[in-house]
């Protein structure tokens, strides 16, 4: 730790520039499709392309927002399907969690070990057998639909921060809750979830980005316009303008993007520091 501290000050104004650079080029395909969609038409196809905008306007927001009615369907589906996910997987993965880190029980390895194998393949390969039984089971075109399998693939994410996190607490506090007459629940409860906050956080936030941008699933197993989400919504909607209306293809984008941002702002110190006491532990 000392030595990482001596590099850090002998080379902080170095280290500063290389992340601004970094995070500037991560950041330019957002920034020039933000400055896309504040531009009018006719200053998008301007040449030579200038990097600042001649003209400002908002009309590209106000057409997609008014004008569109398939952007607000989209727009209520993917906040009804994150909505429901974020809060069934937080509350399964808290309380698994619990199970997992302070409880002890027969198989309880390798029922984690098991639960957590979901994460060794990739997501795509379920596709199929949820595509199947979604079928015969009449759940396509629905929003349990997609619900559903964005539960099943994000519990195990859930579990590993909620165990992490809540095998850090003391034993001495959890003895006391006991000592102070708290039942089983209330311990959980009252007592450590707010010590786990920061976990609970961080599960919030990769459960609704997941959720908010999956783009597979939704287009596979959801085929009726009206129950598609954001991310297959903007594609329609782009495939509907016919032309490349690059104004209004840019505030789609944007507009979709801003509740991450809002999630990610909020809740910033949490996800970072819920990453490190719950997947480091």
């Amino acid at each position: 730790m000392k030595h990482i501290r001596s590099l850090w000050k002998k080379h902080k104004l170095g280290i500063l520039i290389t992340v601004s650079i970094v995070a500037i080029i991560y950041m330019s395909p957002l920034l020039w499709m933000f400055i896309t969609s504040i531009r009018p038409t006719r200053d998008i196809y301007k040449f030579p392309p200038t990097i600042i905008p001649g003209e400002i306007t908002l009309n590209n927001y106000v057409y997609v927002l008014t004008k569109m009615e398939g952007f607000k369907r989209y727009l209520l589906n993917s906040i009804v399907v994150t909505t429901a996910t974020v809060i069934i997987v937080v509350v399964a993965s808290a309380m698994g969690g619990y199970a997992f880190g302070v409880r002890r029980f027969k198989g309880q390895n390798f029922l984690f070990i098991a639960i957590l194998s979901v994460l060794t393949l990739p997501y795509i390969m379920y596709l199929i057998p949820i595509y199947i039984m979604e079928d015969r089971l009449n759940l396509r075109n629905t929003w349990w639909g997609l619900i559903l399998p964005y539960v099943a693939l994000n519990l195990p994410w859930g579990l590993l921060i909620m165990r992490g996190a809540f095998s850090t607490v003391p034993l001495d506090i959890r003895d006391a809750a006991v000592i102070d007459g708290c039942n089983e629940f209330q311990m959980w409860y009252m007592v450590l979830l707010p010590i786990v906050r920061p976990a609970i956080a961080a599960t919030t936030i990769i459960t609704f980005v997941f959720a908010w941008q999956e783009y597979l699933f939704a287009s596979t197993l959801m085929t009726k316009n009206e129950w598609q989400t954001l991310p297959v919504g903007v594609v329609w909607m782009r495939d509907e303008l016919q032309t490349l209306v690059y104004g209004r293809i840019g505030a789609m984008i944007i507009l979709s993007i801003i509740p991450v941002f809002i999630l990610f702002l909020a809740f910033r110190r949490f996800f970072i520091e819920g990453l490190r006491e719950g997947m480091i532990k």
